[in-house]
């Protein structure tokens, strides 16, 4: 008895899933072709390159403090230097050492600061796009009566025929001639 209302539950449900209209977006080409995407990846880039430059400058000081820590202990290594001369010496090089010690720590928690700084730029920015997708995405699917509309990329398989990728571009106002070109780059690349 238990597997019949199973059986009819799932006819039930497949007769209601019949009836729906429904749709399929490719939207890996929807963010890569969404009309801030690339304005986004030059703000990443320049950011990631700001973050690298001021990441190179504390590598430097740090890389001068160290050449002058080992100048200073070469210097001490002179057999020449007077007892009052090393021990000041000693002192200098204990001194860089701290230094160096510091600005080490402040370099590693700078690249760490760095680095959740730019996945939170990438989260925000890729939220903003996904956010305007699906609100084109929405607005679309109310227009044209679906009920429902998925990622064919999340799919294991759907008809070419549902892929409705094409007009949710031309929502955003990206020419969908542009999809046809990033299929072809994405092809010669793999």
């Amino acid at each position: 008895m238990k597997n019949v209302t199973i059986a009819l539950a799932l006819i039930a449900s497949f007769t209601t899933f019949a009836d729906m209209k429904v749709g399929t977006v490719n939207m890996v080409h929807l963010i890569e072709l969404h009309p801030t995407h690339e304005s986004n990846k030059a703000l990443v880039k320049s950011t990631s390159d700001d973050y690298k430059s001021k990441l190179e400058a504390k590598q430097d000081a740090l890389k001068s403090m160290a050449e002058e820590a080992k100048k200073t202990y070469d210097d001490m290594q002179n057999p020449m230097l007077s007892a009052t001369a090393k021990a000041e010496a000693q002192k200098k090089l204990e001194a860089l050492q701290q230094k160096g010690n510091a600005a080490r720590q402040e370099l590693l928690r700078a690249d760490q600061h760095y680095r959740e700084e730019m996945t939170d730029l990438e989260t925000r920015l890729l939220r903003l796009e996904t956010s305007d997708i699906r609100a084109k995405i929405s607005a679309y699917a109310k227009e044209k009566g679906f009920d429902l509309i998925l990622d064919a990329t999340m799919a294991a398989y759907a008809k070419d025929s549902l892929d409705v990728t094409d007009d949710i571009l031309k929502a955003m106002k990206v020419d969908p001639a542009k999809r046809k070109t990033l299929k072809e780059k994405n092809s010669e690349s793999k």
